[in-house]
């Protein structure tokens, strides 16, 4: 695995030691920070398919410098409810968890293992449609497994 990290945060150790019983080969990291105005806190994105990189294997992490911390991220579970609208209608909802972060390494860290879970998906040959539950199972489970959480 590749890690390009252009902050200041140093957390090229921590993605390593979080995913070595994984297969990383051919793996890219970018972590940058987020464009000036940028109103997230953080981003991350898996690229199947990316220019200038083989076979894509990219995972690409904006996180904004003007983040106070803690931030609080939400993460989706597999546990639904019901409700009901005002006119009767019954609405199925998804719970969600929210994770406090104190840090920006730890932030980093949450959404490096949720994009990592994409290209566990990929090199596994799954497609890449409706994951995004799966994802922040995954990254909740390790980030429980490593003690961040």
């Amino acid at each position: 695995m590749i890690i390009k990290n252009n902050t200041i945060y140093d957390v090229s150790t921590a993605l390593r030691e979080a995913v070595f019983e994984y297969p990383t080969d051919g793996l890219t990291v970018e972590i940058k920070y987020c464009p000036r105005g940028s109103r997230r806190y953080i981003s991350g994105t898996y690229y199947r398919v990316a220019r200038n990189y083989e076979n894509g294997k990219l995972i690409r992490l904006r996180i904004n410098r003007r983040n106070s911390y803690p931030v609080a991220v939400q993460f989706k579970t597999s546990e639904y409810y019901r409700r009901r609208d005002t006119k009767g209608r019954e609405i199925i909802y998804q719970k969600l968890r929210t994770v406090l972060f104190h840090t920006p390494e730890d932030l980093i860290l949450a959404i490096f293992l949720h994009e990592f879970s994409h290209y566990l998906d990929h090199i596994e040959g799954r497609n890449g449609r409706y994951k995004q539950t799966k994802a922040d199972k995954f990254a909740i489970s390790m980030l429980e497994k490593l003690g961040v959480i």
